[in-house]
This record gives structure tokens, C-alpha cells and sequence, in this order.
């Protein structure tokens, strides 16, 4: 039994090994970096108490492996190619996950302080992500990184005034046309938000800035004097590729 169970464990490896170096070029792109690792040792797992019968527990880890794969994957983004731009950082497209709020914010509100001039006002457009939707932020302008902060919390639903209550992860980059802004807010379910980039590196509009895991919020909060949006409540925007606000061009 156990030398069977050990050859269907090497023969489940070795697919498994051939699929990847298969298709290697498309699966590592589309997933977050260590996911596929993770799925082969649970779909070794899960073939092993379906050998010994126990269908029931073999189906609850194959609906863990397919939830894991669908949450941590990466997909390629369309960034798109100009100036003045503002594209979204996260992914809001899937049930309810979509732009729920766009309000004016002021120096003295929390964390704009560190984005805002004193007396300058912003604009932030707020981003509801559920559990199904691409948890991968984008950087939604270029520029240098010049400030994070990372603020402990609660972890409430991510809808209400979760802006000040839950934990949260502040990404300000500094552009040529200003500091914008990006918060990772955590919700009842997100418990950790991971953050790719640190102070002092140069990111590209539509790179990859970090995750929050497990359904979520994003903000983005751009000058208000400086910026137009483009989007309204309700739009599903796709995190690098929906520009949601431009420069305003003086006349």
C-alpha cells in the first residue's frame, strides 16, 4: 500500500512537471509568484484520500485548489501608452467588486497629509474588490517611490468608513505631474496585504506594486486642482488598463 501510494505520488509529481515545463511560459505569468507550488502539493493531497475513498475530503481540497488558483492569478495587462494618465490599481469586475465611491479628500484626512499640500485637495476614487476578483494592484502612474506606510487595524468588511478603522497599507508615488496616492485596505476576510515595492525604486504605470489577500479595498487619491476623473460609480474597472483619471491641459 504505501509503495502505491508512493508511485501514484511520483507519477502525480511527474505530470504535473510536465504540464508546467509544457506550458511554463503562460502559467508563470499568469499566476502570483509560489502559487503553482502550493497547488501541486495539494493536488497530491487531494488524489490521496480519493485512492483510499474518502470522495468527500478529496472534493473539499480540489474546490481549495481551484479557489487558490482562480484568487492568485496574475494575468497579462494591456498598459495603456501615453501621458496623464491615471489607471486603475486594482481590479474591481466580478459580483459586487467595482468603483463604489468618489469623494474629495483634504489635507486633513487621515494619511493625506502625506499625500496632499496643506490648504490642496484630492480626489479619491475607492475601489471594492470581492473574494473573486484579481487581487494584484498596479501602479496607476510612473514614478518614485517616496513614501509607504503601514497602519494597523481592524478588519471589517471592507465597505462603510473602513478608511480609518481597518488596517491598511499606504503607497505614495511621486510623479511629474504630483504625488498620487494608493492605499491597500484589508477587509473581514483579507488578513494580510503584501506589498511588492519599497521607498526609493522607480516603478512604470500598470507594474505590479503588491496584493491584498482575500477580498478587499483599493484607493487611489490624485491632486484634485491637477486631475479630471474619467470613471463613475458603478464602473468595473481592470487594474493597469482602465484609466480612470487625465491631467487637465491648461488652455
Amino acid at each position: 500500500m504505501i509503495v502505491d501510494l508512493l508511485s501514484v505520488h511520483f507519477i502525480n509529481t511527474q505530470v504535473l512537471s510536465i504540464l508546467i515545463c509544457q506550458y511554463s511560459s503562460q502559467w508563470f505569468n499568469m499566476f502570483v509568484k509560489g502559487t503553482l507550488k502550493k497547488v501541486g502539493i495539494l493536488l497530491t493531497l487531494a488524489v490521496l484520500p480519493f485512492l483510499l475513498g474518502y470522495s468527500l475530503l478529496s472534493f473539499l481540497l480540489f474546490s481549495a485548489i481551484a479557489f487558490l488558483m482562480q484568487f492568485f492569478r496574475d494575468p497579462k495587462r494591456n498598459i495603456p501608452v501615453g501621458d496623464g494618465m491615471v489607471v486603475a490599481p486594482a481590479d474591481g469586475r466580478v459580483l459586487n467588486g467595482q468603483i463604489d465611491r468618489i469623494e474629495t479628500v483634504e489635507h486633513d484626512d487621515l494619511l493625506m497629509e502625506y499625500i496632499l499640500d496643506e490648504g490642496e485637495k484630492g480626489i479619491r476614487i475607492s475601489t471594492f474588490m470581492s473574494p473573486f476578483d484579481v487581487h494584484v494592484q498596479r501602479a496607476p502612474i510612473s514614478g518614485e517611490i517616496v513614501r509607504t506606510e503601514y497602519c494597523h487595524g481592524k478588519f471589517k468588511i471592507a465597505s462603510g468608513d473602513v478608511q480609518k478603522e481597518n488596517e491598511k497599507n499606504l503607497i505614495i508615488i511621486n510623479s511629474k505631474y504630483g504625488k498620487v496616492g494608493v492605499i491597500q485596505i484589508a477587509g473581514f476576510v483579507a488578513r494580510r496585504i503584501v506589498q511588492y515595492v519599497h521607498e526609493g525604486c522607480t516603478v512604470e504605470m500598470g507594474d505590479r506594486l503588491g496584493m491584498i489577500r482575500f477580498g478587499s479595498r483599493v484607493d487611489v487619491i490624485v491632486p484634485a486642482s491637477r486631475f479630471k476623473v474619467l470613471v463613475e460609480e458603478g464602473q468595473r474597472p481592470k487594474a493597469g488598463e482602465t484609466v480612470v483619471a487625465e491631467l487637465i491641459k491648461s488652455k
